[in-house]
């Protein structure tokens, strides 16, 4: 179950400047809050805000992930805390990252035998 978890969180991150798989790892339901603080609420507005982000510089603001530790709060929901590093390749950024890595937490659900995030939330570590 771990593995599943941990390639799920590696699939997110791999794909997170491509919408249409990083989507289908999502709920229709899910809630994000991104690093800067912006809470997006259902897949539709998700994926309309990551197209928007994409079509920006923000675009080149990459992440990498290690996640930290898994909790089980039943067979079915997992937490997974994951530390999260910050790279910031945008050309002559106006306005710089004001810390470069962050703590994601991701609640997860297994649907049909797939685990899915429903949210995901990230703390800047200042």
């Amino acid at each position: 179950m771990e593995d599943a978890i941990r390639q799920l969180v590696a699939d997110a991150s791999r794909h997170q400047n491509d919408p249409e798989p990083f989507l289908a790892l999502h709920t229709d339901d899910t809630t994000l809050v991104n690093f800067g603080g912006r809470r997006v609420v259902g897949k539709e507005a998700l994926e309309q805000a990551m197209k928007a982000a994409l079509a920006t510089p923000l675009a080149n603001v990459v992440t990498s992930v290690e996640v930290a530790d898994i909790r089980f709060v039943r067979p079915d929901v997992a937490i997974v805390g994951v530390l999260k590093r910050i790279s910031d390749e945008r050309d002559g950024a106006n306005d710089p990252l004001h810390a470069t890595e962050g703590w994601l937490t991701y609640v997860l659900v297994q649907n049909d035998g797939n685990w899915q995030i429903t949210s995901a939330q990230t703390t800047p570590i200042l």
